[in-house]
């Protein structure tokens, strides 16, 4: 078995040069015209470095035929890999994207402050109080809802299923079967949920200043 979440810092995509050449390398249309359909550079650039980030993966899990499907329930896979699964997810200055042989979900959120009516609506009572109660209710609140929000890419439905109707707090608090693997890097929190007989490697990945083939 293996997982590895890679991440990666999008900031140097604020060079149009290497934006431009970064989008050409993308080996997929339909994410190239995603990068293009957001309004903000800085979502242009999270979106592009993710999927840089993702060709780069998967090369380095040794797949070649690249071509994508999506379940039922929009979810991305490898149409001619069913084997190998991945998930992506970017926010503040970092992209994010965990392979496996099992699957897996990831999440990374820029430090968050601890929004005690949002933690209302999305933490249950217990791990509102293990937020509120900590020294650093921020990062605990960003941790909680990275755990959240991993565990709900795994299993397929994203926020249609409540944040609110399942506990993550550390130790016995986590929904049954799963782990929680977690790393901070540069006021970002990354979490990855997968089974629990999984094992989690993370490892960085640098934006090259003049890229070659997307991935190398």
């Amino acid at each position: 078995m293996f997982l590895t979440c890679w991440y990666c810092n999008v900031e140097p995509l604020a060079d149009p040069t290497l934006f431009s050449r970064g989008l050409s390398r993308l080996p997929w249309a339909e994410r190239r015209e995603q990068v293009m359909r957001f309004r903000l550079e800085k979502d242009r650039r999270l979106c592009l470095g993710a999927g840089l980030l993702l060709a780069h993966a998967l090369r380095d899990a040794g797949i070649s035929d690249m071509c994508l499907g999506r379940l039922s329930n929009g979810k991305p896979i490898l149409k001619n890999s069913p084997d190998v699964h991945f998930n992506l997810s970017h926010s503040g200055t970092l992209a994010v994207c965990a392979v496996s042989d099992q699957p897996v979900g990831a999440d990374v959120e820029r430090l968050q402050k601890a929004d005690a009516g949002v933690a209302a609506l999305c933490f249950q009572a217990a791990e509102q109080e293990w937020i509120f109660q900590s020294a650093a209710p921020d990062r605990e609140f960003t941790r909680l809802w990275t755990r959240k929000e991993s565990y709900l890419k795994l299993i397929g439905t994203g926020l249609f299923r409540s944040p609110g109707a399942f506990s993550v707090l550390p130790g016995s608090g986590r929904p049954e079967g799963v782990r929680f693997f977690e790393t901070a890097q540069n006021e970002h929190l990354i979490c990855v949920c997968t089974e629990e007989n999984e094992k989690a490697v993370f490892r960085e990945w640098q934006l090259p200043p003049d890229p070659g083939p997307c991935g190398t």
